[in-house]
């Protein structure tokens, strides 16, 4: 019996994967346009049905050439998957008379079920069109017109590149489900490369020999190939998450490195590098090195900035300020210098504009400084054993401060010494000096971020709790307070929000002056829904908690947890009884360590002196990022945190 049934398995399985490679494109399944719910996920918009893509060499000029034929069948199931029926297709296009790609053989058709028969709508060229998206990229714009929801529509084209040195990642998973995807790459036996599978998602690969025919103007070359062909079956959506920094650092794909090409007596070329090289590289480009080599940019200005200062620290704080003065950021994060002495002028530059004239400015000063290059979080990781300069996409300034490294950011509005946005604030960011090798750094953990909250209250002659605030932060929560006073429409605005928040009457609000990396904001308060008087009073010790509920509900998690930067934070409030009233109940002390090394550490004391009740709580983060192996060990600690934060002040009246 067991014997059957694996074999009537085994042929349901055949039959999928027989059934998929026999897709035919421009004929639907009649069961694939009536579906109206994808099974394996019930809330999904869309689902990726079948997707396939082929990449082999060919010869075109007498040179190398990839070609990838790719074909896409999407169902639509809600409206929020209509926006799937806009294709964007980028593509390398030179403006300096370079080898540019292309795009082929674009056709497409839309599916729907009218009158219970299927109507076919081919995809018409005026919904196709092609634009310019930088200096040397373009994009192919297609629009499937007649989608609505149960709609099916579907895409083939292929890409032509002579960069055949670069083959592009492929992706399999999306933010919607995807069915079925294949890709299949077959490269000449003259061809050295490795690839790499990441993400949490099977996928299949099989390897096998081929034949490949290439035609140079010479003669016809015949080689054997390797074809590997991938294959992932009903991938989950992978969608966004408040705990990881960038979603797809971890989504399924395969990366394929070319090192180099060798056909005897027609090519020899070779793609492999390393990060001396890569550094090498950049600081020999017109539009890298050669412009942080600047110098006296603003030598008058500079002198006047920093004149009569001592201390180093605040002489690179004064240069960071005149920085800040002169150029106005244009919003554009960028690795690249376009013209640093045209920022200056102009008084508006990119990042890398800003950062250049600080770079500048700093070792005009006499300090050290030297740019550290990164990926921007929201980009993507670096992964530091396989160079790669693409990788690369902005920089910061590192500079020397007493034998030790502090990094800075010209173009984020609310940083200073050793506080970048937490964009910045990377596992793997490179140093790149004039006059040594470079090195690998680690500054997502930088600079302090420390809050401070202070409460003192009681019940005033009306019988209500009110009391006063203040909230001291530092480094990075100083950032985001800047940030939200900034954005704020008025001061009356911002009042009305915190008493939204907590329900209470706010008067007397102080927002302080930044000094440096700090900031403190005061108020005073009355709680609307806590007055005086009946047998008992339940108050929160802690007045006004913060870590009141889990944001880890889910029993199993694939994915890490990535906090945005680590942190410290204290309440200390500061209680008075009032009169006629005694301690019924109060919260016991408690301490609860994440792990043995106190990575995360809460702690709780509360204690009454005379006629008042102290309560501090202390929550400190010291590692930002915890593996999916962690998750239960994570999820049980903020269980006893929120649990804690919930926990209540009982005061019981004294009896007559």
């Amino acid at each position: 019996m067991k014997s059957n049934l694996f074999i009537l398995c085994l042929l349901v399985f055949c039959h999928t994967i027989y059934a998929q490679e026999k897709i035919k494109f421009g004929t639907v399944p009649i069961e694939d346009l009536k579906m109206s719910v994808y099974t394996n996920d019930t809330t999904a918009a869309a689902v990726v049905l079948y997707e396939d893509c082929d990449l082999r060499y060919q010869v075109v000029n007498s040179s190398f050439n990839l070609k990838t034929t790719y074909m896409v069948r999407i169902k639509v199931l809600k409206p929020g998957g209509l926006d799937w029926a806009d294709i964007s297709i980028p593509f390398y296009s030179s403006q300096s008379g370079g080898r540019s790609e292309r795009i082929t053989g674009i056709a497409g058709f839309t599916y729907n079920m009218e009158d219970g028969k299927t109507e076919k709508i081919k995809l018409s060229k005026d919904y196709i069109f092609e634009e310019k998206t930088s200096e040397n990229y373009r994009r192919m714009k297609i629009a499937f017109q007649n989608v609505k929801v149960g709609s099916i529509f579907e895409l083939k084209y292929e890409k032509h590149s002579p960069i055949y040195g670069y083959i592009d990642d492929y992706i399999f998973q999306r933010s919607i489900p995807v069915r079925y995807s294949k890709y299949t790459v077959s490269i000449p036996e003259y061809f050295n490369y490795k690839n790499r599978e990441s993400g949490y998602e099977k996928i299949t690969s099989t390897v096998k020999p081929s034949n490949t025919v290439l035609i140079f103007p010479e003669g016809t070359l015949r080689c054997n190939s390797t074809e590997t062909t991938h294959i992932a079956n009903n991938l989950p959506a992978l969608k966004e998450d408040n705990y990881v920094w960038n979603k797809n650092d971890y989504i399924s794909k395969i990366t394929y490195d070319i090192t180099g090409v060798v056909v005897p007596g027609v090519i020899h070329e070779n793609f492999s590098t390393n990060w001396q090289n890569i550094d090498a590289t950049l600081m020999d480009d017109q539009s890298f090195g050669r412009q942080l080599k600047l110098s006296n940019l603003m030598k008058d200005e500079l002198s006047s900035a920093i004149k009569d200062i001592t201390s180093p620290k605040e002489k690179i704080e004064a240069i960071l300020h005149l920085v800040k003065q002169k150029i106005q950021w244009n919003d554009n994060n960028v690795l690249y210098i376009d013209n640093v002495k045209k920022a200056i002028k102009d008084g508006v530059g990119s990042s890398a504009e800003m950062n250049a004239a600080l770079l500048s400015l700093l070792r005009d000063a006499g300090f050290n400084a030297y740019p550290v290059v990164l990926s921007l979080r929201n980009r993507g990781r670096i992964f530091s054993m396989y160079p790669s300069l693409k990788s690369l996409n902005y920089f910061i300034v590192g500079v020397d401060i007493d034998g030790e490294k502090s990094y800075l950011d010209a173009s984020y509005k609310y940083g200073g010494i050793d506080l970048v946005s937490p964009d910045c604030m990377v596992q793997e960011a490179r140093c790149i000096y004039f006059d040594r090798p470079g090195n690998w750094v680690d500054i997502h953990e930088i600079g302090r971020n420390i809050v401070v909250t202070t409460i003192q209250v009681a019940f005033n002659e009306e019988g209500k709790l009110s009391g006063t605030m203040e909230q001291k932060m530092n480094g990075i929560p100083c950032a985001i307070y800047r940030y939200r006073v900034d954005k704020q429409k008025s001061v009356e605005d911002y009042i009305q929000e915190i008493e939204n928040k907590r329900n209470i009457t706010v008067s007397d609000l102080q927002q302080g002056e930044p000094k440096g990396v700090d900031v403190t904001e005061t108020y005073t308060f009355e709680i609307n829904d806590i007055t005086l008087g009946g047998d008992y009073i339940y108050i929160n010790s802690l007045i006004f908690p913060e870590m009141k509920e889990n944001p880890f509900k889910e029993e199993t998690r694939k994915l890490p947890v990535e906090y945005p930067y680590p942190f410290d934070s204290y309440i200390i409030v500061k209680f008075t009884i009032p009169e006629g009233y005694a301690i019924e109940e109060l919260p016991s002390n408690e301490r609860i360590f994440f792990d043995e090394k106190k990575s995360i550490t809460y702690t709780y004391l509360g204690q009454k002196i005379e006629n008042q009740i102290n309560a501090t709580q202390r929550f400190n983060m010291k590692r930002t990022l915890y593996s999916s192996l962690e998750y239960e060990v994570l999820r049980d600690f903020w269980t006893k945190v929120s649990s804690k934060n919930n926990e209540q002040l009982i005061l019981k009246k004294n009896p007559q």
